[in-house]
């Protein structure tokens, strides 16, 4: 009489059973990730509509020149986009369970997020040096340029603390083809951050 139940397989033994997971992120987490990022997106839209009516109501002054911005910042701008095209890669090969090739992409994407705040941190001093000079003659725009990179770097900060999560998990093989959620957060942030930056700056340019 033939037994109910099932013989394992050969390549069944010495494996560990993994429960099934539903493929793909919830679809309510993702609605909370969209609603987080539209809520940074108005802040920083806030600040940038506030910047160019400053930066408008003092161009008419005869003492407000031409804005000048460090020349290094165009460096953590190609950094910063160099951060979101490893992410995309890093997303692409853990769907394609490429568990190495996803690790790497992650290390270098952290080295980038790190690159572009060192080369932030002397681009921001910069920015209160000339503050500190023109600001007896009432051009306060250096100031105002500093405050907005710093809310941009700051929540660069968080990025990188989600960043180093996602890579010091995936040493540790927490994600799969099926399981990638945090992945794939994290770079959403940080194509948003991208984004984000890209725009500050090219209003910076075209108003100075």
């Amino acid at each position: 009489m033939a037994s109910d139940v099932p013989t394992p397989g050969p390549l069944d033994y010495g494996r560990p059973r993994r429960p099934a997971r539903p493929p793909g992120p919830p679809g309510i987490a993702t609605f909370g990730m969209w609603l987080f990022l539209l809520s940074l997106f108005i802040l920083f839209a806030s600040a940038m509509v506030a910047y160019v009516v400053i930066r408008e109501a003092g161009s008419r002054s005869p003492h407000q020149g031409a804005l000048h911005f460090p020349p290094i910042l165009w460096l953590s701008t190609a950094m910063v986009i160099g951060v979101s095209v490893a992410l995309s890669r890093a997303l692409h090969f853990i769907r394609r369970e490429r568990q190495a090739d996803f690790r790497s992409w992650l290390v270098i994407s952290l080295a980038l997020a790190t690159g572009f705040l060192l080369v932030q941190a002397p681009a921001m001093a910069i920015l209160l040096i000339e503050h500190k000079r023109f600001r007896s003659a009432g051009i306060f725009l250096y100031g105002l340029v500093f405050i907005l990179v710093l809310l941009h770097a700051l929540h660069v900060v968080g990025g990188m603390v989600s960043l180093i999560r996602v890579t010091w998990r995936s040493r540790r093989g927490a994600y799969d083809h099926e399981q990638y959620q945090p992945v794939r957060y994290t770079v959403m942030y940080w194509h948003f951050l991208d984004v984000i930056w890209v725009l500050m700056f090219t209003t910076f340019l075209l108003t100075a």
